[in-house]
């Protein structure tokens, strides 16, 4: 592999460039980054405080970034953030052993519906709390903005004294009816789900349980659709190498297919390569609530086997969540930055890929 320094704007807010454009003056050093032969990275937004997602408005196919815990959502253009929703609820997920609230959130996802309709998980409330609301985003701005749906909430599911209802609403994809959201849901270890929203009912319900399959390996981040089905990442405990990718049956309820990753730690986001059918580009966070690690993209490949095959294209970022191909078929990390809580998180544009 190739280092390459990935430079960042000078520290003006907002601002977004191409290494190309830089400016000669001296600018923000974002991350050491290893690429892989006919790769290239390239910072496209900084000063973020724990992105959480990217996504793309249909039409001009601008980038769409979730600033959670900045309580907004971004959307790019003329390489400036523009902010199209904010003042969400955020609240710090955990505490450390001195009692240190830690990592804060807000949203954690966005999916654009239409050009002018996006759907946004309130993530930044207790457990037990949380919806998936739909809003029309005004031109002039968030003040402007109509709440059209919002979901119900769901409570305790049977995972115990701890259960306190589903949270953490993250991942979300929307299916090619047009109608399905599949959200991830983080509400309590002992009883995985990922979650179905009904867009024309506002009905938010439980789907596919991991547990009540078998599968040991919680916490699942992204979910996509495969082949008819549902392809859902779960990154399973901290720091462990138990990643896990399930292709879930839509008519049955059950998985029809695992494979694990071998040699990676907390996959967090999952993309389809364009242009393959079994490819997808997967963040490997190396999570830890004490801090920031390095972690990378690979892509993973889904054959027939147990285990599915695996090559590094990035290494070195700091703290990659979530992913995406943007209509420009480069991939779009979103990445904490060097420490969470501040306003270090970036937006990295991958390109290179062949297809």
């Amino acid at each position: 592999m190739k280092r390459v320094l990935l430079l960042g704007a000078m520290l003006l807010a907002g601002c977004v460039a191409r290494p190309e454009k830089l400016p000669v003056a001296p600018v923000l050093r974002i991350a050491d980054v290893e690429v892989a032969q006919g790769y290239r990275a390239t910072v496209v937004a900084e000063g973020l405080n724990n992105p959480s997602f990217v996504s793309f408005r249909p039409g001009d196919g601008n980038l769409t970034i979730v600033d959670s815990a900045n309580g907004r959502i971004l959307l790019m253009e003329d390489r400036k953030p523009k902010p199209i929703l904010e003042g969400m609820s955020t609240e710090y997920w955990k505490k450390l052993e001195d009692g240190t609230p830690v990592y804060k959130v807000g949203p954690l996802a966005a999916v654009w519906l239409s050009e002018h309709r996006i759907a946004v998980s309130d993530a930044g409330l207790p457990d037990g709390d949380e919806t998936v609301q739909v809003v029309e985003i005004s031109p002039q701005g968030p003040t402007g903005n109509e709440l059209k749906l919002r979901s119900n909430s769901i409570g305790p599911t049977g995972g115990g004294e701890t259960d306190k209802g589903e949270g953490n609403f993250c991942g979300m994809t929307l299916m090619p009816d047009g109608r399905t959201l599949y959200v991830c849901s983080h509400g309590n270890d002992k009883k995985t789900w990922v979650l179905r929203f009904d867009l024309e009912t506002g009905k938010l319900e439980t789907a596919f349980s991991a547990d009540d399959n078998g599968i040991s390996v919680n916490s699942p981040m992204q979910a996509r659709p495969w082949r008819g089905n549902l392809l859902v990442v779960y990154s399973g405990a901290g720091s462990k190498e138990d990643g896990l990718i399930v292709e879930w049956d839509l008519k049955t309820g059950n998985p029809a297919r695992q494979w694990k990753l071998p040699g990676v730690f907390d996959p967090m986001g999952l993309a389809p390569v364009p242009g393959t059918e079994n490819q997808f580009a997967i963040t490997d966070n190396n999570w830890s609530l004490t801090g920031v690690n390095k972690g990378r993209v690979l892509i993973a490949t889904l054959g027939e086997g147990e285990n599915a095959r695996c090559s590094t294209i990035a290494s070195g970022l700091l703290g990659p969540v979530n992913c995406g191909f943007g209509p420009d078929k480069r991939l779009y990390v979103s990445c904490l930055g060097k420490h969470y809580d501040s306003n270090e998180g970036v937006v990295i544009a991958i390109e290179g890929f062949a297809n």
